[in-house]
């Protein structure tokens, strides 16, 4: 046979073919030894648990909802049934048609006697998304998730609730213990598992794939039935406490069994994976548009983080099968840098000058609760009955413009008239809660009219809390008379209640304008311990609400009676002396009917209760009936008799002698009933004194009286009983109920950032929406965080939630806001009114003091609580402005980390109040002003700032944290103002001050108008009006320049329009009347009448009436002076002027056309024709002649008497 030949390149091929084959084997072999390695050496991430998991969270599952329908889609199918809830489009791609629940109550589906909680293992699963935006009447109540119904005797109880702050909750076996440890973010869409396991008695919640902590117990007493499941609301019909499911639950489970760590893990994962890529890419888009602002330059590090991040974003969602945690730590990421990028980018905040949106009085506003027990809290100095010094200068630093009195419980019971005179004639007052152990009598150094004279000092407004507790409408009108009415005007008659208290050193009225009628009256409890709705749950056939509002008859039936000055029922019993006097608590004060020598006197024909009062001796469940006598002198000493006063409702026991005396330590109880005033009756009284007052003094005070019963029920009564003109508010005490996180200073302020919103603003937001259209405003006299002992609440922390809310309560219409408290023992404790960390100046007890009276020693020192109203109250402007932020980042649990207020005051200088309570960032607020051009204008800072959230004074370091204040900037334009973390900023722009007005000119003017007389115009009117204008430009000291030629020239030209009246030339026309009448032939020298008249200037104005008699005069004394010309053989005197020969001969001036010899003065005769001028004397010759003749005959007749005198001689 012949072999087949190859030659060598074939070969080759051949043999490369063979070590290819080859190579592959091994490196596929080696590939499968690397993968076994790598799943032995190497952790479990993820996708694998999800691999192994998946067949097992989806196996054993008794029913699943998809809410396409509600048919379960697995498992035994069941029905749901829907009861008013629809299956809707959730507008989410992921999720599709969901359960969707809305507003109102009873909204649910149901699964009639569908299963067993109460034994062996459980386990529900879904998605939810509450909707925020639908507000409930109790802001801290739960939303039910998932609830049993009742069987027979059997009860169901709630499964799954959402608590208000986010926490979940169950109360499957009777306890609420097994609370949540993390919060989750309402208004996301959130995953949750909870599983129960009755074996063990223990809950596992699984939130959103990440067990919570451990295990939690969840009691013993579990029902053990195949009970009904409702899905979305409570079992008790109309429920709001708890109160139903509001927004989207999808993808429900139902389990028979416990599932694991892994499965609930992956169920999570199941849909969270896809909702993460839609989330994410969703975040993409915005980051890049974010990167595109060009906020920061391209080689900025924050802007090349962004960008990574942008990019390991996308690549994390273009992946084939995306990986959850993937996805998580891209979104985490992405979030970051955004965060980061933003913290850098300015927020916008606009401010519309032009726009008020509320007027406040910020000189009272921003105010603090003070209470007058045990001396103010240590701050009054009961020896020199006056404020301690050094409190009251932290005081003043802070500012407060109003203080409320007596105080918050503690002023339920306080009767003030017994609180006035000298010290030692005053009655101790009532604690709110007189009977919690150790509670007694407290003194009353620190009385109404000490609380006046302090207030005066410190330029604080008086709030009046008024004790309905104890008081009634003659006591209130009354009170008004004290502490408004001036000395004399006595507007109901009776006792001057002025003239008590000028002669209490205060002559002049308090001018009192708000009045809280009494303190939280609608919160219940053991009447003396918890309560404050005193006698009004005693009253007959109505309840307590009605009784509050329109008070009634109350039936108080075998109640202790007490000692006057102490309630406690302790002290109250009988001490085994004689003639003991003991009180009905709940009998009308007797309201005094007589003042004399400096005290009141009782009104003896007062009622202060009804006839039938009986008396009970013993002890309790051993009362022995005692009688009612009028008069013990008629007793034996072993009857039990007692005198009862109705006037003051006093019970009076014999000495032994007469009447028995009750054993010592027995109680005395009585039986009685009351005619009590309630709200309406005793609001008319104060508003119909203040009515009075004005009518007799032609003032015009005003009382605002609010209700302390802070309930919807109320609200509405008052509207059906057409008695709104009674109120005109409601207080509110917006605490923010108990803050989680403890000593963990991180999870408190998160929490306490929360609650501010929920609790703090959301309490008062739901009672303006009814408040608001009837006219009423909320009265925040009461705020703050409670009830918490941390120190925390002495630190920054309280400082920022006390900032945050009070300028929700300015935006809503408060007249005034208050905190509690002003001052408290600096402690680690708390009391029967809460913890004394909340006051905001801290009293630190001495060596010697004693904190049970408020005797002895203290010092004193501030929070940075006290310094946010400092800020406040150092300026702020009575009109607020309207403010928004571009945006409003949030914390982790969705709280707002940025607030802002900003007011302008009558000056126009603008105030801008900020916070930024994110404690991780500081922000830039680019202050866009609208209206005002800030260029020119002067701005100064003021900061509360701390490195630390927990950062706080102490007694050793009184000082810490202060408030500091920038240097005053001139700006040249709309300003950027840097927020530090976890601070409280206030920012004045002052008004630019324009140079002070050259008003010389104006003044000139002015006085040159005042010059003028008024009588010489015949339009003088024309210029008044800008005269007062001009007057009021000279007086006012801001007038600018622009303002002052403004009036220079109204004035001005108004002067120019005066016409002026023309001069009386009368007496000059009847003097050359005069003149005419004369022939001037007859006078030796006629001229100077002449030239006088020629004189005479016509058109002269009235100013120169002077110049005008003057020319008459000149004509009249011309007149006057002629001489008569001597006529031949008459040598005598001339005839006397005005008696003219001719008359006819003189012309009047002005008639040139009569041939007479007088011309118009100033126009002399021309030359007419050949006519020659005369000017000489024209006498006749024969008159010449004769005195030739005359004159010789007197020369020869001269020289012959000069002969013979010569002879004589």
């Amino acid at each position: 046979m012949g072999k087949l030949v190859c030659n060598d390149s074939e070969k080759v091929r051949k043999k490369e073919k063979f070590m290819k084959k080859k190579s592959l084997k091994m490196v596929a072999s080696a590939a499968l030894a690397l993968t076994m390695l790598v799943q032995v050496g190497v952790p479990v991430y993820a996708e694998s648990i999800e691999t192994t998991a998946e067949t097992s969270w989806k196996s054993d599952v008794k029913d699943h909802w998809n809410f396409d329908s509600n048919i379960s889609d697995q498992g035994n199918r069941s029905t749901g049934v829907l009861h008013d809830i629809t299956i809707e489009e959730t507008g989410n791609s992921v999720f599709g048609k969901a359960l969707k629940f809305g507003t109102g109550t009873d909204k649910y589906m149901s699964l009639e006697n569908y299963i067993n909680t109460g034994t062996g293992q459980t386990s529900f699963s879904m998605w939810y998304k509450y909707d925020t935006s639908i507000t409930e009447t109790n802001t801290n109540a739960s939303a039910v998730l998932l609830q049993h119904e009742d069987k027979g005797n059997r009860s169901g109880r709630t499964l799954l609730s959402l608590k208000s702050d986010g926490k979940y909750d169950t109360f499957i076996n009777g306890e609420r213990a097994a609370v949540t440890e993390k919060a989750v973010q309402k208004g996301d869409w959130q995953h949750i598992t909870v599983v129960f396991d009755q074996e063990a008695k223990t809950v596992k919640y699984y939130i959103n794939g990440e067990l919570d902590g451990t295990a939690k117990t969840i009691g013993n007493s579990a029902t053990d039935e195949v009970l009904t499941l409702r899905v979305g609301s409570h079992k008790s019909a109309g429920s709001t406490d708890p109160h139903p499911m509001r927004g989207f639950i999808d993808e429900l489970y139902v389990y028979d069994r416990a599932l694991s760590d892994n499965e609930a893990k992956s169920l999570y994962e199941e849909k969270a994976t896809e909702l993460y890529k839609v989330d994410l890419n969703v975040l993409i888009t915005e980051a890049e548009k974010l990167l595109s602002s060009g906020s920061l330059p391209e080689e900025n590090e924050l802007h090349v983080k962004l960008q990574e991040a942008i990019s390991a974003a996308k690549e994390a969602t273009s992946a084939g099968t995306p990986v959850m945690e993937t996805l998580k730590s891209a979104k985490d990421t992405l979030t970051k840098a955004m965060e980061n990028y933003k913290a850098n980018q300015p927020i916008d905040l606009e401010i519309n000058t032009e726009e008020v949106t509320q007027h406040i009085d910020s000189k009272s506003i921003f105010g603090i609760n003070h209470r007058y027990a045990f001396n103010g809290y240590g701050t009054f100095d009961s020896k020199n009955m006056k404020m301690k010094d050094e409190f009251v200068e932290l005081y003043k630093d802070a500012g407060f413009g109003s203080i409320r009195y007596p105080g918050g419980t503690i002023s339920n019971l306080f009767n003030w008239k017994t609180t006035l005179g000298p010290k030692e004639q005053r009655k101790k007052q009532i604690h709110g809660f007189y009977n919690n152990q150790g509670q007694g009598g407290i003194a009353p150094n620190f009385g109404i009219g000490e609380i006046a004279t302090f207030a005066d000092e410190v330029d604080s407004e008086i709030v009046y809390v008024y004790s309905l507790g104890r008081g009634n409408a003659q006591d209130a009108a009354d009170l008004v008379e004290y502490l408004n009415a001036k000395v004399g005007t006595n507007p109901n008659g009776g006792i001057d209640w002025a003239q008590v208290r000028a002669d209490n050193g205060h002559t002049e009225p308090y001018n009192v304008r708000y009045f809280e009628i009494g303190n939280e009256m609608n919160l219940g409890g053991e009447d003396g311990t918890a309560s404050q709705e005193y006698w009004t749950k005693y009253a007959q056939n109505k309840g307590v609400e009605d009784a509050y509002i329109e008070g009634g008859t109350i039936q108080i039936t075998d109640r202790y009676t007490v000692k006057e000055e102490d309630w406690n029922k302790t002290a109250s019993q009988s001490d085994g002396s004689p003639n003991q006097v003991r009180y009905l608590r709940y009998a009308n004060i007797n309201p005094g009917g007589e003042y004399k020598d400096g005290k009141i006197i009782d009104d003896s024909k007062f009622r202060a209760m009804e006839k039938g009062v009986q008396v009970k001796v013993g002890t309790d469940g051993h009362l022995t009936p005692w009688t009612v006598v009028e008069d013990l002198s008629q007793s034996g000493p072993n009857d039990t008799h007692c005198e009862v006063d109705y006037s003051t409702g006093a019970i009076k026991f014999g000495d032994g002698k007469n009447g028995k005396i009750p054993t010592a330590g027995n109680n005395i109880y009585a039986t009685y009933s009351v005619k009590r005033d309630g709200f309406i009756t005793v609001s008319k009284a104060i508003k119909d004194t203040t009515a009075k007052i004005n009518k007799i003094e032609g003032t015009k005070h005003t009382a605002n009286v609010y209700t302390s019963y802070e309930t919807v029920g109320f609200i509405n009564k008052m509207e059906e009983k057409n008695a709104e003109q009674w109120y005109d508010g409601m207080t509110i005490h917006p605490y923010s109920d108990h803050v989680d996180g403890g000593n963990d200073a991180n999870a408190f302020y998160d929490n306490a950032m929360k609650r501010a919103e929920v609790s703090g603003i959301g309490k008062v937001k739901n009672k303006m929406a009814l408040l608001e259209p009837k006219g009423k405003v909320p009265v925040i006299s009461e705020f703050g965080i409670y009830n918490n002992t941390e120190a925390q609440l002495r630190s920054q922390t309280h400082a920022i939630y006390i900032a945050k809310v009070l300028m929700e309560y300015v935006r809503m219409g408060s007249p005034y806001i208050q905190k509690h408290c002003l001052s408290d023992w600096y402690s680690d404790g708390k009391d029967s009114l809460g913890p004394t960390q909340q006051a905001v100046i801290q009293v630190v007890k001495g060596a010697d003091a004693n904190t049970t009276t408020g005797e002895g020693t203290f010092t004193f020192f501030s929070t940075p609580s006290a310094y946010v109203f400092k800020m406040l109250n150092s300026g702020f402007g009575d009109n607020i402005v309207k403010t928004e932020f571009s945006e409003v980042p949030t914390m982790a649990n969705g709280a707002e980390t940025l607030s802002a207020l900003a007011s302008k005051d009558a000056e126009g200088n603008l105030y801008i109040a900020l916070v930024n309570a994110d404690r991780e960032r500081d922000r830039n607020i680019a202050l866009q002003i609208e209206g005002t051009d800030v260029a020119g204008n002067k701005m100064t800072i003021q900061k509360l700032e701390t490195d630390s959230i927990t950062a706080a004074n102490t007694p050793d370091e009184p000082t810490a944290v202060q408030v500091t204040e920038d240097a005053e900037v001139e700006l040249e334009g709309n300003p950027i103002i840097n927020l530090k973390k976890h601070s409280f900023v206030i920012v004045r722009i002052a008004k630019a001050v324009e140079p002070e007005a050259d008003k010389s000119e104006l003044q000139a003017a002015v006085d040159a108008v005042a010059g003028l007389n008024e009588a010489y115009y015949e339009n003088f009117d024309v210029i008044a009006d800008e005269l007062a204008a001009a007057n009021e430009v000279l007086a006012d000291g801001k007038a600018t320049q622009e303002q002052v030629n403004e009036a220079l020239t109204n004035l001005e030209a108004a002067k120019a329009e005066l016409i002026m009246k023309d001069a009386e030339y009368g007496k000059v026309d009847a003097a050359i009347a005069e003149a005419e009448k004369l022939n001037k032939k007859d006078y030796k020298d006629f001229s100077k009448v002449e030239e006088a008249i020629a004189a005479v200037v016509r058109g002269k104005k009235i100013d120169e009436q002077t110049e005008v008699d003057a020319m008459a005069q000149r004509i009249e004394d011309a007149i006057a002076a002629l001489e008569k010309a001597d006529v031949p053989g008459k040598p005598g005197k001339p005839e006397k002027p005005g008696k003219p020969e001719k008359p006819g001969n003189l012309e009047k001036p002005g008639n040139p056309e009569k041939s007479g010899n007088l011309e118009k003065p100033g126009t002399p005769e021309k030359p007419n024709g050949n006519k020659v001028p005369v000017t000489g004397d024209e006498t006749t010759p024969i008159l010449w002649m004769t005195l030739v003749v005359m004159a010789g005959t007197i020369i020869r007749v001269g020289k012959k008497r000069l002969n013979i005198i010569r002879k004589n001689r």
